[in-house]
């Protein structure tokens, strides 16, 4: 996938050269549709997308489809065709969807570069997802509304929090003398004001609060309150290097994060069903940022859930998938074992 070639990009450069890699500098791509695209549309499975099935084997199929795109969504590039999707994700679509005679992921990329292409989620896949859903019970609608009705591509998927402070150590702290006393001002230049998508937060609070003081005697007008967020992310434990001998110090954990971000006033997610200390996705504008970057600030936000798959996860069984009328390979022309059977 794309999206690990850039990942593997990245970490093959040399550090003065990773804000280019991070950032695509050219211009959007512009989706027009390819032999796969025309192939796709008329294939048996976009069909099904479109008006729905009864068949189970199939309703199995879809749902394992529309959750892989639904997990996606907030991950779509501004600038290329890029996605992110996590590798249990990946390893599910690979080992449960897959047949020797259809390659669930391949689908799952002609999926992407449709809605790439129309801009948006199609009205008739939405319907389709909800009427799957009812049956398969897994799919993330939030995620697929989001995905219908405003869309939004992020700047980078490597472009995390961790990456964040990584590249703060090394452009700011480590900058050698001739470059140290606008590093600050330069780093905030490169990395403030991006479109980012970042996991993993925990949520500490929710609700409205004013963003103008009242005046003593006036009621509150509409407008005059906002909807935040606050959230903790948690970096990754310092790993000992070297060995530890008895009576040393333990490494010193690294400080959480706060997020505090401001909403949107519509959301695809209920806002007072998520308890304090679920773990979610944020999605906005990063705006602002403390010195040591142990507070940061995202506006226009939306929030999504972060589901774990660390105890894996159950999309299908190709035994049931291949009994689908429809399982075929009529995107790529060749079976998914044979080398250069799809590549995105």
């Amino acid at each position: 996938m794309r999206a690990l070639c850039a990942l593997c990009v990245l970490l093959a450069l040399p550090a003065f050269a990773q804000k280019e890699v991070l950032f695509n500098l050219g211009k959007p791509v512009s989706f027009k549709e390819q032999e796969i695209d025309k192939r796709f549309k008329k294939s048996r499975l976009a069909k099904a997308l479109e008006t729905g099935t009864d068949d189970p084997a199939c309703t199995q199929l879809l749902g394992g489809l529309f959750f892989a795109l639904a997990e996606a969504a907030p991950s779509f590039h501004n600038k290329d065709d890029t996605f992110a999707l996590d590798p249990v994700v990946m390893n599910a679509l690979e080992t449960q969807l897959s047949t020797p005679v259809f390659p669930a992921s391949a689908y799952l990329v002609a999926m992407v570069r449709r809605v790439r292409i129309e801009g948006k989620l199609p009205d008739a896949w939405l319907e389709t997802a909800k009427a799957v859903n009812a049956k398969v019970q897994i799919i993330d609608l939030g995620r697929l509304r989001y995905l219908n009705e405003e869309p939004a591509p992020i700047d980078s998927i490597n472009f995390t929090l961790s990456k964040l402070r990584e590249r703060y150590v090394v452009e700011v702290l480590q900058a050698n003398s001739a470059f140290a006393a606008d590093a600050p001002a330069n780093f905030r230049d490169a990395y403030l004001d991006r479109e980012i998508a970042w996991g993993g937060a925990t949520l500490i609070d929710a609700g409205a609060r004013r963003n103008q003081p009242l005046k003593k005697g006036k009621k509150p007008v509409p407008g005059m309150e906002e909807l935040v967020a606050i959230f903790g992310w948690l970096p990754p434990e310092a790993t000992p290097q070297g060995l530890q001998f008895f009576g040393k110090a333990p490494a010193e954990k690294p400080r959480p994060v706060q997020i505090f971000a401001r909403l949107k006033s519509k959301q695809y997610v209920d806002l007072e069903k998520i308890p304090r200390g679920h773990r979610m996705l944020v999605k906005g504008r990063f705006w602002e940022m403390n010195q040591s970057i142990d507070e940061v600030e995202v506006r226009d936000a939306l929030i999504f859930e972060d589901r774990d798959f660390s105890h894996g996860l159950v999309l299908g069984e190709p035994g049931t998938v291949a009994q689908c009328p429809f399982a075929l390979n009529e995107v790529t022309g060749v079976a998914p074992q044979q080398m250069g059977g799809f590549k995105h």
